[in-house]
């Protein structure tokens, strides 16, 4: 009886090495996927923290959650920025990976600009009128502002920011106490007791150039520059 060879066509012998291709590219992405996602090799193992002082950026690190080796593609970026916009220095924050294994943060500090009093405590104020830090007492060199109701958005602490923004450094010295009642009447308080009326923030910068002059030349007590062009002493 003739022997039956199997029948291996053509196509038949071609799809060999094909499937056996294809097993082989699987392996190498589950591989690459385990080293990429669930392998320590490609982990954590900094936090690399820029733009911030020392003693921000040991904060930062602080608050970063993250165990070493921990796969750094498994990494909630968004969860990380939460986490460190909490810390209230930080006014904003940029997370990304660095691969192989360090996770980058790019801060940018709040800076201090004024010091208010609310709730039977100091706080810091930023330029955007942000109470955001408690304190002990004012800073040195730091200008006091009494508000009503110190916030973001808020008229008054925008104005008076702005004014404290426009004082020269060497004026500021002299500004003991700043208020601001309403937007419309900012007031200084100098520390030989004389008092400013500035008004609103509108036109702080020629306020400012004519301010020293105006005190050297006129003896008084109430300095009212609410209009740069027309001003009056008593």
């Amino acid at each position: 009886m003739p022997k039956t060879e199997p029948n291996m066509s053509g196509s038949g012998r071609r799809r060999w090495p094909l499937i056996l291709g294809l097993v082989v590219i699987l392996a190498v992405f589950a591989g690459l996927g385990y080293v990429v996602f669930v392998s320590p090799l490609l982990g954590v193992k900094s936090v690399s923290v820029t733009g911030a002082p020392d003693e921000l950026t040991s904060k930062v690190k602080a608050v970063v959650n993250i165990a070493d080796g921990t796969p750094l593609a498994r990494v909630d970026l968004d969860d990380v920025a939460a986490e460190v916009e909490a810390v209230p220095e930080v006014l904003a924050v940029e997370v990304a990976r660095g691969w192989p294994d360090t996770l980058n943060i790019a801060v940018t500090p709040r800076v201090p600009v004024a010091v208010t009093s609310a709730n039977g405590q100091y706080w810091l104020l930023d330029r955007t009128g942000d109470p955001y830090q408690a304190v002990a007492a004012p800073p040195a060199g730091m200008t006091l502002v009494q508000l009503v109701a110190p916030g973001i958005g808020d008229p008054s602490t925008l104005a008076a920011v702005a004014v404290v923004q426009a004082l020269t450094p060497d004026f500021r010295s002299q500004v003991t106490e700043l208020s601001a009642r309403t937007a419309f009447d900012v007031e200084l308080t100098l520390t030989d007791g004389k008092k400013v009326l500035w008004g609103e923030a509108a036109q702080s910068a020629e306020k400012m150039q004519i301010l020293p002059a105006l005190l050297a030349a006129q003896d008084g007590s109430n300095y009212d520059i609410t209009d740069p062009t027309l001003v009056s002493v008593r």
